[in-house]
């Protein structure tokens, strides 16, 4: 049984048997394969300043610390338990972390063209596939080869909702309760990871829903359907709430209350007003669409989607769940805060190069505005790389790095790529190497250390020393208002005095805000004084004070 709208969908999603298809979806396989290979020498880079803190985290909880009460981060679980595991698996060493994010890119990008796949045919998987490996470079997207933006929450987050979209493409044509229960279990993954992204789960499961069945009419396959929604919905529930109990046994559900509900709401509530964000997102998507293809392309393909609505046309499957994962990701972005990082718009560049893939090559039924609407697109795009100088950044990242792991280039020139050594201007990775290996070369492995800073936060793991205090960075309890005693100077303090760490570090941040003129200033305040009245200054290194127990 069939009907014109199911027949139209059909006839632009099945693959194109020609030949010049055949051989331009090798030949961008082939590109797909190429940009995902130039990553791998990425893993000589150091810890950029988020991954160092989680990787300190990780280390000390593999030495018994316990997250959230020994070593504490406003983060959800998902993330530690993510690095913990990949440094198990395969080393304790800073390359472990690009390692996390090729694999990421890889996983997503296998899972994008098995969507497209299903959905648009092997010419729009492979462009997908090109688009987003291609197009997601970080050696291109940002400076310093993106080590900064690097094995983040929303790295991870994609290769969830990737995995319930084709659980869900399946279930549209057949329903099944195992494929629901993997869709369920991808989507919890992700509010393990962030929990605002639990609103990834209604967009999919709705796409589901009421997108048109490629098999059979929506009518025969809506009650069905309606049964599966509340299977994904119970199995979504499965791995949050696992990750509850474990915490509960370990004895810091409290602690994780305030470090991701209270901690996280008082953080997102800082200077958040509905039209200050709403500007600000809007200047971020509208500087991403002039500068980044992807954005670009989405951009024309979401005017191409309104067109096809405008015009009352069944609206091909894989526009429309482009259409429905990117408004959740816009959502997610949005409610992080009015503070817009980099980071946040990475789990958006997923449904942005499917809607790509799709534009450019089944953009709906073939036509010459069609045809003239997707060149355009390409043309700009290439424009964009261009201008932007794509291929040498990409090359000249690749071959520096190959350089640092064949010894062509010593460890300290190579360092001083990433951030600015001698220079006060704040993260130096050289600088954190150099102090790293003075507190391994001066200290036991069970002496304690205490950094009162923010960029050199992974001193512990690079060092393989254990925090005297559960705060890795100052920013949690210097020039804060958080409503807790706890997250206070004074009461860091008290701590350090009882606990007499080795070493107590400083770290000019040399930031103009209020948190970085405190942190500069600390040595002036009478707790820190009182502190200080135990230690005497050893050494200097870059921005680093480094101050020793004196008995």
């Amino acid at each position: 049984m069939s009907t014109p709208a199911s027949d139209a969908i059909r006839s632009t999603s099945q693959p194109n048997p020609s030949r010049a298809a055949t051989g331009l979806a090798w030949l961008l396989l082939a590109i797909t394969a190429g940009a995902l290979a130039l990553r791998i020498p990425s893993i000589a880079e150091p810890l950029g300043i988020d991954q160092s803190l989680w990787a300190s985290a990780v280390r000390a909880m593999s030495h018994g610390a316990r997250l959230y009460h020994d070593v504490w981060e406003q983060r959800p679980p998902g993330i530690y338990l993510i690095y913990l595991t990949g440094f198990r698996m395969l080393g304790w060493s800073t390359a472990t972390v690009a390692w996390l994010d090729i694999l990421a890119a890889v996983l997503t990008t296998v899972l994008l063209y098995l969507i497209a796949r299903r959905l648009g045919g092997r010419l729009t998987a492979a462009t997908t596939a090109a688009l987003y490996a291609a197009l997601t470079m970080p050696a291109w997207l940002y400076k310093d080869d993106a080590f900064l933006w690097r094995s983040v929450c929303e790295t991870f987050t994609p290769i969830g909702v990737a995995t319930a979209a084709l659980a869900c493409a399946r279930l549209r044509d057949r329903p099944s309760v195992v494929v629901a229960a993997v869709a369920g279990l991808a989507l919890g993954s992700t509010v393990v990871l962030k929990p605002n992204a639990g609103l990834y789960a209604p967009a999919i499961i709705a796409w589901m829903l009421f997108s048109e069945p490629s098999a059979s009419p929506r009518s025969v396959q809506h009650p069905s359907l309606t049964a599966t929604a509340v299977w994904i919905v119970a199995a979504c529930s499965l791995l949050p709430a696992l990750t509850m109990l474990w915490l509960w046994q370990i004895g810091v559900l409290a602690d994780a209350r305030v470090a991701v509900v209270e901690f996280n709401r008082w953080y997102v509530s800082n200077g958040f007003t509905v039209s200050g964000m709403l500007l600000a997102f809007s200047k971020a998507v509208w500087l991403r669409m002039k500068t980044e293809p992807l954005w670009l392309a989405g951009g024309i393909g979401s005017l191409a989607v309104a067109w096809d609505l405008a015009r009352r046309r069944p609206l091909a499957p894989l526009a429309s769940l482009a259409v429905a994962w990117g408004a959740a990701a816009a959502c997610v972005i949005a409610v992080n805060g009015i503070q817009l990082f980099n980071s946040y718009f990475i789990q958006a560049l997923p449904p942005l190069a499917l809607l790509s893939g799709w534009l450019i090559t089944r953009g709906g039924p073939r036509s010459l505005g069609r045809t003239l609407v997707a060149a355009s697109t390409v043309a700009l795009m290439l424009m964009l790389l261009q201008q932007r100088s794509y291929v040498p950044k990409v090359i000249d990242a690749a071959r520096l790095g190959l350089d640092r792991l064949q010894g062509r280039i010593t460890e300290s020139d190579y360092l001083e790529r990433f951030g600015d050594y001698g220079q006060p201007r704040g993260y130096s990775a050289r600088a954190n190497a150099e102090l790293a290996a003075y507190v391994q070369a001066h200290t036991k492995p069970n002496d304690r250390v205490f950094l009162f800073g923010i960029n050199g936060a992974g001193v512990y793991f690079l060092a393989d020393r254990m925090p005297a205090h559960r705060f890795l960075r100052v920013n949690f309890f210097v020039a804060t208002d958080f409503p807790d005693p706890a997250f206070r100077l004074d009461a860091v303090v008290r701590d350090l005095e009882v606990r007499r760490p080795l070493y107590v570090i400083f770290e000019r941040l040399h930031s103009a805000s209020v948190m970085g003129v405190a942190v500069d200033a600390l040595g002036e305040t009478p707790e820190v004084r009182r502190l200080l009245e135990h230690y005497a200054l050893e050494t200097t290194i870059e921005d680093f004070t480094v101050w020793r127990l004196k008995d």
